[in-house]
């Protein structure tokens, strides 16, 4: 099993980089990020020890991408709900190409649809793996449900000015 880590590195890497550790001791292997060190923790865009910097920031997000869209499922680090501007966009790209998408808490300032039984402790969803073998299932009827009834509404003329 082959996932990746997101969240805010600026703020969390420190923490993320024990999650890396929890997880892989559990059997999974981790894409993204490479287990490293912050080398410019007062930048915008963080940088690590493991980043090729013969690139740019943006050639280092779309490695970064390429790991990520690979993974077959994401975890999301989001202590007291915080995600950060780049890792709203990394979910919108994960749910988008339908990813198995997991959180440690629920999202804030992020109006996305959370499947049941997808936030999960980083030592609860590594406890999980290791006895079960596999990934917690979520449930996501609500979702199905509410974008038919959307998308029949869109058609009918409902949402128009």
């Amino acid at each position: 099993m082959q996932g990746s880590i997101i969240g805010s590195f600026r703020k969390y890497y420190r923490e993320i980089r024990g999650v890396i550790d929890l997880f892989e001791s559990a059997g999974i292997f981790i894409l993204s990020p490479k287990k490293s060190q912050v080398i410019n923790p007062d930048e915008e865009f963080i940088l690590l020890e493991s980043d090729d910097l013969n690139y740019s920031p943006v050639e280092i997000q779309l490695i970064a991408f390429h790991r990520i869209l690979r993974s077959s499922f994401v975890y999301t680090f989001c202590p007291n709900g915080y995600i950060g501007r780049t890792t709203a966009y990394e979910i919108g790209r994960v749910v988008e190409r339908k990813i198995k998408l997991f959180f440690s808490e629920a999202p804030k300032d992020l109006p996305i649809f959370l499947p049941q039984n997808s936030i999960w402790s980083p030592k609860d969803f590594s406890k999980y793996f290791l006895t079960n073998g596999k990934l917690p299932e979520t449930l996501e009827a609500g979702s199905k449900a509410l974008s038919e009834k959307l998308h029949n509404d869109l058609f009918l003329g409902k949402y128009q000015d």
